[in-house]
C-alpha cells in the first residue's frame, strides 16, 4: 500500500451553548488509490452522483467511516465492495 489516507467519523456532541455539533475524528490507514472503472462512473452517473476515486485497503481496518481525506480533499464513502480477504475496495464522491 503506497498512499496513506484518514478515514473519518462524524461523532454527534453539543457545543458550550447546547447546540448540536459533529467532532470529527480521524485515523490513518495505508490504502492503494485507483482509477475509477468506467463501469462505476457510469452507473454512479446514472443514479445521480459522481464517484471520483476509489482506494484499496484492508477490510479490517474499515469501521463504518462515511468519508475520508485525501491529499487535503474531503470524500464521501459512497460504495464499498470486498474483493477478497484482504481487499476492501472504497468508491467515493469528492464533498463540496
Amino acid at each position: 500500500m503506497n498512499d496513506v489516507i484518514e478515514l473519518l467519523t462524524l461523532v454527534p456532541d453539543t457545543d458550550e451553548n447546547g447546540f448540536e455539533v459533529n467532532i470529527e475524528i480521524k485515523r490513518e490507514v495505508f490504502a492503494d488509490k485507483k482509477s475509477v472503472r468506467a463501469s462505476e462512473f457510469y452507473q454512479a452517473q446514472s443514479q445521480g452522483f459522481k464517484v471520483d476515486v476509489m482506494f484499496n485497503i484492508k477490510p479490517y481496518e474499515y469501521d463504518d467511516e462515511e468519508y475520508l481525506i485525501f491529499e487535503k480533499l474531503k470524500y464521501k464513502i459512497e460504495r464499498l465492495y470486498e474483493k477478497d480477504s484482504e481487499n476492501l475496495e472504497i468508491v467515493c464522491s469528492k464533498v463540496k
